[in-house]
């Protein structure tokens, strides 16, 4: 009974994390800039999990599927930003035509005020939020005065107020990335009031980038091969030690069932 516990001892299997810091003897993780390190040990720690491996050899080619299947991963996510970036580019376009004035007044305010302060004799200085903002509610005094100002640096209104509303364009892009409800919203109504949708941009995105994209559904193919091979080695190794293994057991049966029988009738004849 003892033998057998040892035995059992003996060939028990590494656990997973011993597994992955054994893997570390094939060098670092093939990271690059801004991925996350603890999604590749995730992986690696599933990927050794599932597959159970039993020596070096299957670590080896753990060593080649992990990586493989992490390059097919990336370039699917370099797939969808391929398309999204112009997709959000025209988004941006798009917002900066429709966007209602009261929607970057603040913003071209901010943008006056900040002009009229580098402009305005010290002593009115205290004065130019004022005179922005009311410029900015069209107030005609204000207005005439604050073009008289522009004038004097060669801007015009039509730019401060371009300006202002390709930057609140562009913040309004960043939050409806990040999903915040109320520009989301806002997105969804604008792009319904036009009569277009975020399909019609991501199309747009497609055709644009469409070369870019066979080419890295190529690169995808190569990495999804390279890791299919690995994993099909994995099997046919499996398979043919399962089968030496059930040799070697029937052959050490068939050995013990001889001496088992020959032995009795040895000691008869003897007899």
């Amino acid at each position: 009974m003892s033998r057998t516990n040892k035995s059992k001892t003996e060939i028990a299997a590494p656990s997973v994390p011993e597994r992955v810091q054994r893997l570390a003897l094939f060098g670092p993780p093939p990271l690059i800039e801004g991925e996350d390190a603890a999604a590749y040990d995730q992986l690696l720690a599933r990927i050794c999990a599932a597959v159970k491996p039993v020596d070096i050899i299957d670590e080896i080619f753990i060593a080649d599927v992990v990586p493989s299947e992490w390059e097919v991963l990336r370039l699917r996510r370099l797939k969808w930003s391929l398309i999204r970036a112009p997709a959000l580019e025209a988004l941006e376009n798009f917002l900066g035509e429709n966007l209602d004035y009261d929607l970057y007044s603040e913003d071209f305010a901010d943008d006056l005020a900040e002009i009229l302060q580098d402009n305005l004799p010290e002593d009115q200085l205290n004065s130019a939020q004022t005179l922005a903002h009311e410029c900015a509610r069209n107030e005609a005094d204000a207005v005439d005065k604050v073009k008289k100002i522009l004038f004097g640096r060669l801007l015009n209104m039509d730019q401060v107020l371009d300006d202002a509303k390709g930057r609140k364009a562009k913040e309004l892009v960043q939050e409806y990335v990040r999903r915040e409800p109320d520009a989301v919203t806002l997105v969804h109504e604008l792009l319904t009031d036009a009569g277009v949708s975020m399909d019609r941009f991501m199309a747009y995105a497609l055709v644009q980038k469409l070369d870019d994209n066979e080419r890295i559904d190529r690169l995808i193919t190569t990495a999804e091969s390279r890791r299919d091979a690995s994993l099909r080695e994995i099997e046919r190794r499996r398979a043919f030690l399962g089968e030496t293994l059930r040799r070697s057991v029937q052959e050490i049966e068939d050995g013990e069932f001889e001496v088992i029988e020959t032995t009795p009738a040895q000691g008869k004849n003897v007899a």
